[in-house]
């Protein structure tokens, strides 16, 4: 029987099971998201129910003989970090990102440093496109799906800032035909994104619209629930 005790944590999704437990879905670094039975917390006052919500940095112990484990323990490591409206809403759709395209028990600690800094970030004062173009970013190259935002996919030339690019979702970014006028970025906001740059509006429009193509492929076309609340 595998047995896991304290793994750093945040619980990313969760839902009830049976008449008493719950199904939680937990975000670690060294196992990944891990689906767990928090078993008999709907009952009464159990003193861990408060603890099966989001944005809460935990430490989890759980054990078991198949990919379902049972939650033996879980302690909270400080207060819950305080996310409130559109803020809020953006915590959500990182967790639900990490629902649809984790696998479970793949080891991911630098996601789960960018998870828990983005988390950080949305709790602060921080631009919240920036927070989330950042970590969809990350979460893309950790997955593989990650393409270089520096050069051109097909000669390897270095982005210009005065010229324009189609996006190959599967290559990267590749220098428009003469004439062409469709579906074009420019290589200005590239460079830009490449860089962490966000401080122009177009640079920002075009960030989030290449994120969601490149999403695209992994979440398929059920719509993310999490989406909906920012309209």
């Amino acid at each position: 029987m595998q047995r896991v005790e304290l793994q750093p944590a945040f619980i990313v999704h969760a839902r009830p099971y049976r008449d008493t437990s719950f199904l939680v879905d937990c975000f670690t670094p060294d196992y990944g998201r891990v689906c767990v039975v928090a078993r008999g917390v709907r009952r009464g006052k159990n003193n861990q129910r408060p603890l099966i919500n989001p944005f809460i940095p935990l430490l989890v112990s759980f054990q078991g003989k198949g990919s379902l484990k049972l939650l033996v323990a879980l302690e909270s490591t400080e207060y819950r970090l305080n996310l409130v409206g559109l803020r809020l809403f953006s915590g959500l759709y990182l967790n639900e990102l990490l629902v649809r395209v984790l696998s479970e028990w793949d080891s991911c600690p630098d996601l789960f440093r960018n998870y828990t800094d983005a988390l950080r970030a949305l709790a602060s004062d921080l631009d919240v496109e920036v927070v989330l173009r950042r970590f969809e970013k990350q979460l893309l190259q950790e997955l593989g799906y990650g393409i270089d935002w520096h050069c051109d996919a097909y000669s390897g030339a270095t982005l210009e800032a005065d010229a324009w690019y189609r996006l190959d979702v599967q290559e990267g970014f590749i220098s428009a035909a003469p004439g062409a006028t469709d579906n074009l970025y420019s290589g200005a906001c590239l460079l830009d994104i490449a860089n962490d740059q966000y401080l122009l509006p177009d640079t920002k429009k075009t960030a989030k619209q290449i994120c969601r193509l490149l999403l695209r492929p992994l979440l398929g076309d059920q719509p993310l629930k999490s989406r909906q609340l920012f309209s």
